[in-house]
């Protein structure tokens, strides 16, 4: 019953954190785009920004989109980057978090941060990133 509640209180702040999860920023500058991932994993929510003009801004970002999805004080910044990705990998009580300059490398850096049978469960990029 604990598993069943615990999954269904995952699902719902990660509903919560997807429709807070972005807020436009301003633009950023010298064709270099800023993303940063914050989370409260024990909460089960997260938080991302992208296209900010500035590693700063991005992780302050992250972190307002956390804490406004249900994450509070737990909240931390987890992987930050610029002109690329960020991914987050869970498994049976775990989280895995990787940043790279491509979204295979940011995916795959989450799974290797995962001792667990991980699946991503969300991954992001600026502007400025190669696939």
């Amino acid at each position: 019953m604990k598993r069943i509640l615990t999954s269904a209180a995952v699902l719902a702040t990660t509903t919560a954190a997807l429709f807070a999860g972005h807020i436009a920023p301003a633009q950023a500058q010298s064709g270099n785009y800023y993303g940063a991932i914050a989370a409260n994993v024990r909460a089960g929510v997260y938080g991302y920004a992208q296209d900010y003009g500035s590693y700063g801004e991005a992780r302050q970002g992250a972190m307002d989109a956390c804490i406004r999805g249900g994450g509070g004080g737990g909240c931390a910044v987890k992987v930050s980057y610029r002109n690329g990705c960020g991914a987050i990998s869970i498994s049976r009580g775990w989280w895995g978090f990787g940043a790279a300059s491509t979204v295979g490398g940011a995916k795959q850096e989450a799974l290797n941060a995962n001792p667990g049978n991980a699946w991503i469960k969300h991954w992001n990029c600026t502007s400025n990133h190669s696939l």
